[in-house]
């Protein structure tokens, strides 16, 4: 699907713009270039030393039975008394970095923001593990979830999704590959990935270089994802903007960031939510970038797309 639909941009938030010119400086090489447990281990790294320490929540480590073997959850309590809400919350990067540790700090803001129980998972990464393993591994934790939330001190009929990047396009995914069966509250979406790079856009054009996302990174994410099979390009279990319909979705929540290649494909999938009927709210943060929700620490931005998603599910897991 061409995107022609375009949204504005600011100058770049001055601690954004900073963070990236002191890492273009260091001369790193490209993170396409490195073996895929360098790039995780970078990451890992990047979101523990750039983020603002996270409220103190209590957590929980447990495994379940997978499709492909045990899958590590994380289970993050509020203080507060049940039954509560719950939260599964699908973590980014781009199918080939990010775990529980990258998204620790993330999850434990919504658990407090929320006031919510929130369930994450060390679904499989590719390349080891190509399309579409991820997404088993998070429809079998939401059907897991929507089982054992009692167990969780949780109400099963107040449970929503949420995610960034590859992490939003897979808890989409979810959500519709269990329509009917599982009916989710809310979604919510931070800079989806919804389709494959070679489908053009403004933003991926004006935003490939230089701005932490790049085109290269991307390309090396979706190949690796989707095993270089050119028949899956527009699967609809991946190009959610090829999905032949998102009416099943539950009311969605769509971030889109200025400075973002995602940005307009973002935009575009909030129209296509909402144009199927569902209740959609998308707020557009023209300064930042991708990945801002890890560097708390550098710019307020990421904070604050953390604190309107939670308030947001607040309301809506009311």
């Amino acid at each position: 699907m061409t995107v022609t639909t375009t949204l504005p941009r600011t100058p770049m938030d001055p601690g954004l713009a900073g963070f990236l010119a002191q890492a273009a400086a260091q001369g790193n090489p490209p993170l396409e270039s490195l073996p895929p447990e360098i790039g995780r281990q970078i990451y890992r790294d990047l979101a523990a030393g750039l983020g603002l320490p996270p409220p103190a929540v209590a957590t929980e480590d447990r495994s379940i039975a997978g499709p492909g073997g045990p899958l590590k959850l994380r289970i993050y309590h509020p203080d507060a008394t049940g039954p509560l809400p719950a939260l599964f919350y699908v973590h980014g990067g781009g199918f080939v970095i990010g775990d529980l540790e990258t998204h620790d700090a993330v999850c434990r803001t919504l658990c407090h923001g929320v006031g919510a129980v929130v369930v994450a998972v060390d679904y499989r990464l590719a390349p080891e593990h190509p399309f579409p393993a991820a997404l088993d591994d998070v429809v079998c934790v939401l059907q897991w979830l929507a089982a054992h939330a009692k167990e969780l001190r949780a109400d099963p009929s107040r449970i929503a999704l949420a995610g960034d990047s590859a992490g939003a396009q897979l808890a989409t995914t979810a959500c519709l590959r269990t329509a009917g069966a599982i009916k989710p509250r809310a979604l919510g979406l931070i800079y989806p990935v919804a389709q494959h790079y070679s489908e053009p856009s403004a933003s991926m054009a004006e935003n490939g270089e230089g701005k932490f996302l790049t085109f290269g990174v991307m390309q090396w994410f979706i190949d690796s994802y989707l095993g270089g099979r050119s028949e899956l390009t527009r699967h609809p279990d991946f190009a959610l903007l090829s999905a032949p319909t998102l009416a099943t979705l539950p009311p969605s929540w769509v971030a889109t960031m200025g400075h973002d290649p995602l940005r307009d494909d973002g935009h575009a999938l909030a129209q296509r939510i909402e144009q199927a009927g569902v209740a959609t709210e998308h707020r557009h943060y023209p300064s930042a970038i991708h990945a801002c929700i890890h560097f708390t620490a550098v710019s307020p931005v990421g904070a604050e797309v953390v604190a309107d998603l939670a308030g947001w599910l607040r309301a809506r897991l009311a």
